[in-house]
């Protein structure tokens, strides 16, 4: 499995790495921060590594997603911790989390005239942006990590993490004092702490009040150490570098990257259609278009965070082995449960570490508040389909075309009995479906299909093949009447 997808991704990246064989990988990030981006930047890692070049990031956005960013950020430290050169180029604007993009970069550039900063986290609904929560425990909370999380990124490029808490929020103000002829940057609070104690620094200037967010222009950045220096052009870069300029490989973001923000986008969605789907596979003998679709849906999710860099070989070993165990519980072993429970926590665990990324650990804060949320999102993801599937199986039934392939009691049975899909081995049907019962196979049992029993030939049961698969048309006996009223059968031996 790993040779495998690793050769699928050699041969993704081969064309790019091919091309790239100047001194320099130059990806424009323009827009917002999304999945799209992150598959973008690991395909533009990957041509960097493969010559050891310099990757720039021509930086022009007003942010995205703290989770996506954060990810984005680890994996650039993770690459320049490889030794991959990690250049970010303000070229207009770095706001929001965009500012996190450009200090998880080792070196920092920018225009004249570029900006960065801006940083509060917000919501973005139908009535535009508004602050992440109006309560003041949540407010503090998600800015206490946030606070945390773009110091770490800042002070992992020996970059001032004061500055970078000062950009998410308005309430650390930060001074330009002087102590011994030495200037340095404090938060107010610490300026106040430090004349408490007997100590007066001359205040040299206030870089930003508390009650406002901190946005620098580039003269600025460089003077606090935030960037390491100013270029108006992409060849006053390169020599700021050391790089060739023509000598340098524009990547483009690709059509496949933009399903990539696609598929991460509708995820949840598709995520409901499979459990959905499946839930009708199971209730319609053999196997046919519900429980293709399933797979296809189940497929399209981890394919997209797969191309976003989130699902990784032990996600789909997790998910491959829970399928299989449900499998196992719903066909071969019924009542067993210990399988269907391992099952599912498998598959629940391979689809909550596929959406929080392979890196996601508990080290940091907006890790951890990461792993919540992407909980949250599956169980009521969950609660959603189960809620859909209640509802077909009173309604499916109803159809033209489902009402064909399954049992309804009134019509059938002239009146009601316990059950849904099948008949239950209750009342009539008991006195029909008993074990020495013979009939013929009216699907094809893989292992499950649909019998009729010669004792009644209007009703229809739901039945399990006890050894190889048997064909429709054959005679079929009843070995055995399972708990949860679906029958057991053996194709009868022919004299």
């Amino acid at each position: 499995m790993q040779r495998l997808v690793s050769g699928v991704l050699g041969l993704l990246l081969a064309a790019t790495v091919a091309a790239a064989q100047g001194s320099a990988v130059w990806v424009p990030v323009r827009g917002p921060i999304d999945a799209s981006t992150q598959s973008h930047l690991r395909r533009g890692i990957a041509a960097a590594e493969e010559g050891g070049r310099v990757l720039v990031l021509d930086i022009d956005t007003p942010g995205g997603g703290v989770e996506v960013t954060w990810q984005i950020a680890k994996t650039l430290r993770e690459a320049a911790d490889r030794g991959v050169e990690t250049v970010a180029w303000v070229n207009e604007r770095a706001t929001s989390a965009g500012s996190m993009l450009t200090m998880a970069c080792r070196n920092v550039y920018m225009r004249s005239a570029a900006t960065i900063g801006s940083a509060l986290p917000v919501t973005v609904g139908p009535g535009g942006m508004a602050p992440v929560s109006t309560d003041a425990e949540v407010r503090e909370k998600t800015l206490s990590y946030c606070r945390e999380e773009f110091a770490v990124v800042a002070e992992a490029n020996g970059r001032p993490g004061l500055l970078a808490e000062a950009m998410v929020d308005p309430d650390v103000g930060v001074l330009v004092i002087e102590v011994d002829g030495e200037r340095r940057l404090v938060s107010e609070r610490e300026y106040d702490d430090m004349r408490l104690d007997g100590t007066v620094p001359r205040l040299v200037r206030t870089v930003v009040e508390q009650g406002k967010l901190l946005n620098l222009g580039a003269g600025e950045a460089v003077e606090l150490g935030l960037a390491d220096g100013i270029v108006d052009s992409r060849e006053d870069l390169a020599a700021a570098i050391g790089v060739d300029p023509d000598e340098i490989v524009v990547l483009e973001r690709t059509r496949s990257e933009d399903w990539a923000s696609v598929l991460d986008t509708w995820s949840p969605l598709l995520l409901i259609l499979a459990f959905v789907l499946a839930y009708v596979e199971m209730k319609i003998p053999g196997f046919g278009v519900a429980g293709i679709l399933s797979i296809v849906c189940f497929t399209a999710v981890i394919l997209g965070r797969w191309l976003v860099g989130l699902a990784d070989v032990p996600h789909i070993v997790l998910l491959v082995v829970g399928v299989m165990l449900i499998a196992g519980e719903l066909f071969l072993a019924p009542g067993t449960l210990w399988l269907g429970i391992v099952g599912a926590f498998s598959v629940f665990v391979g689809i909550l570490w596929s959406f929080a990324g392979a890196g996601t650990g508990f080290e940091y804060a907006l890790d951890r508040s990461i792993l919540v949320d992407e909980a949250l999102r599956l169980l009521a993801t969950a609660c959603v389909a189960m809620v859909a599937t209640v509802a077909l199986s009173r309604f499916l039934p109803k159809t033209p075309v489902f009402g064909k392939m399954v049992l309804d009691p009134e019509r059938d049975l002239g009146g009601p009995v316990s059950g849904a899909a099948m008949a239950d081995t209750v009342g009539k049907a008991a006195r029909v479906a008993r074990v020495g019962a013979r009939g013929r196979a009216l699907t094809a049992l893989r292992p499950v299909g649909k019998v009729s029993l010669v004792d009644d030939e209007r009703m229809e049961f739901e039945a399990l093949a006890s050894g190889p698969e048997i064909e429709a048309g054959c005679e079929v006996v009843v070995v055995e009447v399972q708990p949860s009223g679906r029958l057991v059968v053996e194709a009868e031996a022919r004299a």
